[in-house]
């Protein structure tokens, strides 16, 4: 797999780092580790008007600001070759972060892109909300958004608390395909996995009684029960702790996001489509609400 890691040295960023450090990803997989100098953000809006005295202490600066990135990502470099990967690069690029990101992703064939949900403001704004999502929307790859973590619920080491995934299933080939790379990953025994269907409901003018009582409602009920437990008994887990569950819901996002609160979930995955816009998961734009509202993190599985 190969691995596009955007920071900014925030402690998003920073969070980001750990959790590609500790997350079980396939041997052999590769890492760029990227960072985005936005000029704009130190640029005067008169600067033409500017004179050579005022000049010079704003080259000055972004001159400062490219040497730290620089040693940022050389130093997130030497983090991942101590911890025995083999390949690590860096880029330190200028202009639009997001932009920037996304066009590292296609030139480098990325089949991931990690970031943390937000990052610092003023001069060295980067991650910030709005260029997560935006890479979360246009990235040709699959993208993963990390939280960070609450003190009382770190990401996992390898101990005794070991991963708890979620993974929400709607019989949808980019669900398939989300539930297909969580079973490929070299998971460890304790991790935990909860494949969760969820089955939208209908709740004007109370629908959603006359749907659970409906012969054709609970066969659709069935048919994605089916679907489910076939999807993730195919699959070759190299963990045994693999559940499943269904549910029925007026919100299918709140569902995910109750259930991954309710098993204390640290990562969830989902499957997305087509390059240029998270395509509906079942019912509205379920992944960037379950990105920007889940306490854990989220891995967007592009088909």
């Amino acid at each position: 797999m190969q691995l596009l890691l955007a920071t900014d040295g925030s402690d998003c960023a920073r969070a980001a780092l750990e959790f590609t450090l500790r997350f079980p990803f396939p041997q052999g997989s590769t890492i760029t580790v990227l960072t985005v100098f936005d000029e704009s953000a130190l640029r005067e809006e008169h600067a033409e008007q500017l004179s050579e005295e005022h000049h010079d202490p704003l080259r000055e600066t972004v001159e400062s600001v490219r040497e730290e990135g620089e040693q940022l990502v050389e130093s997130e470099q030497q983090r991942f070759e101590t911890a025995g990967w083999q390949a690590v690069t860096t880029q330190v690029r200028t202009g639009n972060p997001a932009e920037e990101i996304i066009r590292a992703a296609e030139e480098l064939g990325s089949d991931l892109v990690v970031v943390g949900s937000h990052g610092w403001t003023g001069i060295r704004h980067f991650l910030l909300g709005s260029v997560s999502h935006k890479v979360l929307q246009h990235a040709p790859c699959s993208v993963l958004v990390v939280k960070q973590p609450h003190a009382q619920k770190p990401v996992p080491d390898g101990g005794e608390s070991g991963w708890r995934i979620l993974v929400a299933y709607d019989d949808s080939a980019p669900a398939k395909k989300a539930v297909q790379l969580c079973a490929s990953l070299p998971l460890e025994a304790n991790t935990e996995v909860n494949v969760v269907g969820v089955l939208p409901m209908v709740t004007l003018y109370r629908q959603d009684i006359r749907q659970r009582l409906d012969p054709i409602w609970q066969h659709k009920k069935q048919v994605l029960r089916t679907a489910l437990e076939k999807t993730v008994n195919a699959a070759d887990w190299s963990t045994s702790a693999v559940s499943t569950e269904l549910h029925e819901a007026t919100d299918a996002s709140q569902a995910i996001l109750d259930s991954a609160a309710n098993t204390d979930a640290n990562l969830i995955m989902l499957g997305t489509k087509g390059k240029g816009a998270i395509k509906r998961f079942l019912l509205g734009s379920i992944t960037h609400h379950v990105t920007r509202h889940a306490a854990c993190s989220v891995w967007a599985v592009h088909e």
